[in-house]
């Protein structure tokens, strides 16, 4: 392919990643990506020469044009174009650095030119129909998105086990079962609400364009669904066993705001790539489920304290007594709580779905 032909392309796609060079834009899963305009420039003088060496020199004065810059400048560039693209030096799958002669760009790359005919530059893909590569995508999306619940759901219901058995004045066998129970529990409501926010969500990356507007209300219709599901089967398998239920129990409120928090998470994470994965993670849910609780909505702590008020004779009322109930701070308890659930679940499924969606494309579907 001629350079020249290069010159007149209107986007090129790699892996997750297109770059306009008309617009000045470069997007990640369709989410604008921020990128200074020298280092714009700097990216895509390597996809117009993709598979090719692109010296020192060449960077300057196409770069840099008419300025004097040091090896330090172009080598911080690198740098910041490695760290926005999530590639790495010593196992490059994008940039590679060739020592003291410059950096060629190895990842396959296609163009679309002005008269909407594409090219590949590297090697001949094989055609697929793009129906089967999305829901190859989206299942690939709702596996990572389940493995990220699963995650969060056996720490949180360790850590619940480990402080219920903790709390009981007796040990053995049945502080033993107790912790089981809450273990089940805790990661059986995670794969629930897990898979139907994850699902939600991915079909809104792969069939949605990664709007955010479709993110955000498919991550509310997705917990809001499940928390509706839950709610109702534990009212009616209360019911039915036992008699009565608690009036106050998680359900479809505290599910769309979950839901809610988790697709700010990974809209966060996509939008603004780095360090700060952990702060971008959990800040939506933090936030998010204070208010709920301060407005009166219950978690999984909450729930099991109604749970315990109902049933007064069992182990659960034993460690809902002495951890809770006579603790005059019990209502800051049940706030910490739900912020340490709703952050533990978000930043599982976020985390697992955004790293999904930024790698999706690399593989040969």
């Amino acid at each position: 392919m001629e350079s020249n032909s290069l010159m007149v392309a209107q986007c090129y796609q790699f892996a997750e990643f297109e770059l306009e060079p008309a617009q000045r834009q470069l997007r990640c899963a369709g989410v604008p990506v921020e990128l200074n305009s020298r280092y714009l420039d700097a990216l895509q003088l390597l996809l117009q020469n993709a598979g090719k060496l692109v010296s020192k020199q060449q960077f300057f004065e196409q770069v840099w044009p008419g300025l004097v810059v040091s090896d330090e400048a172009l080598t911080q560039c690198i740098r910041t174009l490695r760290r926005v693209l999530q590639d790495s030096a010593s196992a490059p799958r994008f940039i590679e650095t060739v020592p003291k002669h410059g950096y060629r760009f190895i990842a396959a790359v296609s163009w679309q030119s002005a008269a909407d005919s594409s090219a590949s530059l590297l090697a001949e893909q094989v055609p697929v129909k793009k129906d089967v590569v999305a829901s190859l995508q989206f299942w690939q999306h709702l596996a990572q998105g389940l493995a990220g619940a699963a995650i969060a759901g056996l720490f949180g219901g360790a850590v619940y086990g480990l402080l219920a058995a903790a709390q009981l004045s007796f040990a053995g066998r049945e502080a033993i079962a107790l912790g089981l129970v809450l273990l089940s529990i805790t990661l059986l409501l995670a794969l629930l609400a897990g898979g139907a926010v994850a699902a939600a969500l991915s079909a809104a990356m792969v069939w949605g364009q990664a709007r955010a507007a479709v993110i955000l209300l498919s991550g509310v219709s997705g917990g809001l669904l499940v928390g509706s599901f839950v709610s109702l089967l534990l009212h009616e398998v209360l019911q039915l066993f036992f008699g009565r239920s608690p009036a106050q129990i998680t359900g479809a409120g505290e599910g769309a705001a979950i839901g809610l928090a988790t697709a700010l998470s990974c809209l966060l994470l996509l939008r603004f790539p780095g360090k700060w994965h952990g702060v971008y993670a959990v800040l939506p849910a933090l936030l998010i489920a204070l208010i709920l609780s301060q407005n009166g909505g219950v978690l999984l702590a909450g729930s099991l304290v109604q749970l315990a008020a109902q049933f007064p004779d069992a182990a659960l009322a034993t460690v809902a007594s002495e951890a809770l109930l006579r603790n005059q701070g019990h209502n800051g308890w049940v706030h910490l709580s739900a912020m340490l659930e709703a952050a533990l679940f978000c930043a599982g499924v976020s985390l697992a779905l955004s790293r999904s969606w930024l790698r999706v494309k690399q593989r040969n579907l």
